[in-house]
């Protein structure tokens, strides 16, 4: 992991399909998170895309999920809500930052979650999903795990 993340920092090559795989690794494993924080940490270019903006944001709230102290969870979590939304900002339509904010706001505490973005969120999502018909296989699992969520809140 080391190598893999002096090699893409150094020569700043790391595509939108690896931040997709490694995001999803890191959902399960500490290291791949704390690998992907720093890329995206130092990526120049998050700042002039919403999906890696939304992948930043992401990944600090598998940061405070993985974190054991309180305040750095709530430092992560604080900034993870800001980030996404500043993802959706720059690009409303962009399924990677709806997804993931609805990640967000679907499991966070109550103090950091915000309801009416979770329900805006989950509408756009809706037409998102029927406007496309190539998903690729990380859009397959975003969107059964967003399903999931659909179904846990009806009540």
């Amino acid at each position: 992991m080391i190598l893999f993340l002096i090699l893409f920092t150094h020569n700043n090559l790391i595509d939108d399909v690896t931040i997709r795989e490694m995001y999803q690794e890191a959902t399960r494993n500490e290291e791949t998170c704390e690998t992907l924080y720093e890329l995206l940490k130092n990526d120049s270019s998050r700042n002039l895309s919403s999906s890696r903006l939304a992948f930043y944001g992401a990944t600090l709230t598998l940061m405070a999920n993985f974190s054991k102290n309180p305040v750095k969870k709530m430092m992560y979590g604080k900034q993870a809500d800001y980030i996404l939304d500043q993802s959706v900002i720059m690009d409303p339509k962009n399924f990677d930052s709806r997804t993931l904010r609805i990640l967000f706001n679907a499991k966070a505490p109550s103090i950091l979650s915000n309801n009416s973005e979770l329900k805006e969120d989950l509408y756009v999502f809706d037409q998102l999903k029927k406007d496309s018909t190539n998903f690729a296989k990380y859009n397959k699992w975003i969107i059964s795990i967003i399903n999931d969520v659909q179904t846990d809140l009806v009540p």
